[in-house]
């Protein structure tokens, strides 16, 4: 379920709704973030929370690009857990998703639906470029969070060099690097 103008809204591939609509609504923090975190956590991303464009129906939290985010994603980096562009998320994501399918299909227990894969966008991407993202959420919900980082694609690269190509979307794939990813996001400057 999706919260669209206050109301739940069951999701479908066949219905867009008129006005945008929240991930935010049910969101369930890795449990990783202690609790007195995850209340101040949630009340920024839901504060910040806009469509990723003009024409968007999903409301996805923003950022601003700091240091300490910087240090995340580089950290996330070293421990291997982070994949470059959206294609590669995309890939990643579908390969996991047939993963725990599998998983599924053999537990009798029921999964949680918490956030475990964070997608950060920069805000130098084209309407086609965020059509995509939010197709790709839809996909990927709830596990899948993305925020919209106030910085373009050379801050991007700039932190995670890559050979060759733009770089508009970081998946951070590890749920302990996701939870970091998220408490660096939201960090309040130090004095």
């Amino acid at each position: 379920m999706i919260q669209v103008s206050g109301r739940p809204h069951a999701a479908t591939s066949m219905s867009t709704p008129s006005t945008p609509s929240s991930l935010l609504a049910d969101l369930r923090l890795p449990k990783a973030i202690d609790s007195e975190a995850a209340a101040a956590l949630l009340a920024a991303l839901r504060a910040g929370a806009r469509p990723l464009w003009a024409g968007g129906v999903l409301l996805v939290p923003t950022a601003r690009w700091t240091p300490h985010l910087v240090a995340a994603i580089e950290a996330a980096q070293r421990e291997g857990r982070l994949v470059r562009g959206l294609e590669q998320a995309e890939k990643t994501l579908a390969r996991e998703a047939r993963g725990l399918s599998l998983v599924d299909a053999r537990s009798a227990a029921p999964r949680g639906a918490r956030v475990s894969r964070l997608l950060l966008v920069s805000n130098d991407g084209s309407p086609r470029f965020y059509r995509e993202v939010e197709r790709l959420v839809a996909a990927s919900s709830p596990r899948l969070l993305p925020i919209r980082v106030d910085a373009d694609s050379n801050q991007f690269v700039s932190s995670v060099p890559e050979p060759s190509g733009v770089v508009r979307a970081l998946l951070i794939e590890h749920k302990e690097l996701v939870a970091a990813v998220l408490l660096a996001l939201y960090r309040k400057s130090d004095p």
